[in-house]
């Protein structure tokens, strides 16, 4: 499944995106509040992501994404992430697709990646990920990721104004096969967006949303 993709277990044009009127941005960028970000990629992939932050590094991270509304019969996924020292160590998976790859679970372990990184260089490393779906063996499986600093600014996200870091990945799996992911980094969130065909869009920024929950 795409959502597992390496590109999503790393780690937005900004001047369109609007928020409601209700956002704290004192909370948003001092505080510990979860937020929420949605954000579309230019073929109408949406994506709503929920960050659970905290200051050591340790978070959980809730997204759920759908097709364009074009798609026949569009699924949704829905992967809840936690994040040690900033690194993804875990995830599990549910869609509304039938069978067994509608749950999967998968562990990661990073080799080469420093703890808590923060995007604003280059770096290569390799992620080993472990993955069950439904109840068939494990799978493992490691990939090389290059992740590369393209640029960084300030800008505003709906009310608030706050730092954006742009950078893109090539990640190459056992079979060579290589995925290029752009994605847009929010360092005061602790959220990325990202989206293969361009960077994704953002949609909205909020302190107040409903919990995402999984579908299965």
């Amino acid at each position: 499944m795409r959502i597992l993709s390496i590109s999503l277990l790393v780690f937005v044009s900004s001047a369109s995106a609007q928020s409601p009127p209700s956002v704290d941005c004192n909370a948003v960028k001092n505080s510990m509040v979860p937020v929420e970000l949605a954000y579309h990629s230019q073929n109408g992939t949406r994506t709503v992501v929920q960050a659970y932050r905290d200051k050591s590094g340790d978070y959980v991270v809730w997204s759920r994404q759908a097709p364009p509304s074009t798609h026949p019969n569009p699924p949704v996924f829905v992967t809840k992430a936690t994040y040690v020292d900033g690194a993804i160590a875990s995830a599990e998976l549910s869609t509304t697709y039938a069978g067994k790859y509608s749950h999967r679970t998968a562990k990661y372990t990073p080799d080469g990646l420093p703890k808590n990184f923060d995007r604003r260089s280059d770096v290569t490393y390799k992620m080993h990920a472990v993955i069950t779906p439904g109840e068939d063996t494990t799978d493992e499986k490691t990939s090389t990721i290059s992740y590369k600093f393209k640029s960084e600014e300030t800008t505003a996200v709906g009310s608030c104004v706050l730092q954006m870091i742009h950078g893109e990945i090539d990640a190459t799996n056992d079979a060579a096969r290589t995925s290029h992911t752009f994605q847009v980094y929010f360092p005061e969130l602790q959220i990325s967006a990202t989206a293969q065909d361009a960077e994704p869009i953002v949609d909205s920024l909020s302190t107040v949303f409903s919990e995402i929950k999984p579908v299965n």
